[in-house]
């Protein structure tokens, strides 16, 4: 019989059905798991299942009976995958879940930064408008931008950059892609110099591996079109944080919106929440990809993948 420990079962919604795997099993969830209390929980599993509990090394070398490690999620670089791989323990992941799901979170926080909406909803409920002048009603405290016709640059060419691409298009922008490495694409591809220059808003959609981080710092803020603004629905340590921070107070970049920070999951030191002031940062914590229809997914194919690899066709391996 495996023993299947889910390792922060917080991450899923109270209404979200969880399926329970179709074979003879023993299950045991838990809120939250931190490092130190992996191999006390997980010592007996053959089976762990973690959203965004990490997964490392040290820990995995100290559970010899685990053979698998489903990651509810579609981002594995919270699981030491490489060791797993040398040790024969099977990952797998749930790829491509909820595309629209994170690309219209990406889309509300544009729409929410160039029209101000965080900041015009925060004067509102200050009582600070109620000046000698309310009654003529004309608000202009912060710059409202439109998006229709101005241009999108995309980085990432997968299915959350389309699904991007395909709603920032049906609003009238002028959608381009800028992919490391690639040059052919049924795509418009630009150069990152380009992506840089011409941009009114650059979109991340790609993953955190070591040709990505600090993908944006102070010198490419520096660069992008005057004016523009960056959203960053993808990983933390895309942007360097430090250098957002220093571009947002300067002025050298409009603004910008986050969903992710580089420490996830978020701390109460997080030094972006030091930036919550400012009318042109928006921050929210990590729920892009968190609706209800994409969770019950999530969970249906997670579960799936644990039901195949025990039929020996395991799918989703990573």
């Amino acid at each position: 019989m495996h023993n299947i420990v889910f390792l922060d079962k917080s991450a899923v919604a109270p209404k979200i059905h969880l399926p329970k795997p179709e074979f003879p099993h023993q299950w045991v969830e838990y809120d939250y798991t931190e490092s130190e209390q992996l191999v006390e929980r997980a010592k007996d599993a053959t089976v762990v299942v973690t959203c965004g509990a990490p997964v490392r090394a040290a820990e995995l070398a100290q559970l010899p009976k685990l053979q698998m490690v489903c990651v509810a999620m579609t981002g594995t670089d919270h699981v030491d995958v490489d060791y797993c791989h040398e040790h024969g323990i099977q990952v797998s992941n749930v790829p491509a879940y909820s595309p629209a799901t994170v690309a219209e979170h990406a889309l509300g926080l544009l729409l929410a930064l160039r029209r101000q909406i965080v900041s015009y909803h925060t004067l509102l409920k200050s009582n600070e408008w109620y000046g000698e002048d309310w009654q003529t009603n004309v608000f202009l405290d912060y710059e409202v931008n439109d998006i229709h016709a101005s241009r999108i640059g995309i980085v990432g060419t997968g299915m959350i950059g389309k699904a991007m691409g395909k709603m920032a298009a049906g609003l009238g922008m002028d959608v381009v892609y800028y992919n490391q490495g690639k040059t052919s694409s049924e795509l418009p591809l630009v150069s990152f110099d380009e992506l840089l220059e011409t941009c009114d808003a650059i979109s991340l959609h790609c993953p955190l591996n070591s040709s990505t981080r600090d993908m944006f710092t102070l010198t490419e803020l520096k660069r992008m079109k005057k004016g523009a603004v960056i959203i960053n629905a993808a990983r933390g340590g895309i942007i360097n944080e430090s250098d957002l921070a220093e571009a947002l107070r300067s002025g050298v970049l409009a603004g910008a919106a986050v969903d992710i920070v580089e420490q996830d999951p978020i701390r109460p030191d997080e030094p972006l929440l030091e930036l919550m002031e400012l009318p042109n940062f928006i921050m929210t914590p990590h729920v892009a990809w968190s609706s209800q229809q994409a969770m019950q997914g999530l969970m249906d194919r997670a579960i799936e993948n644990i039901n195949q690899w025990n039929k020996g066709t395991p799918t989703n391996l990573v």
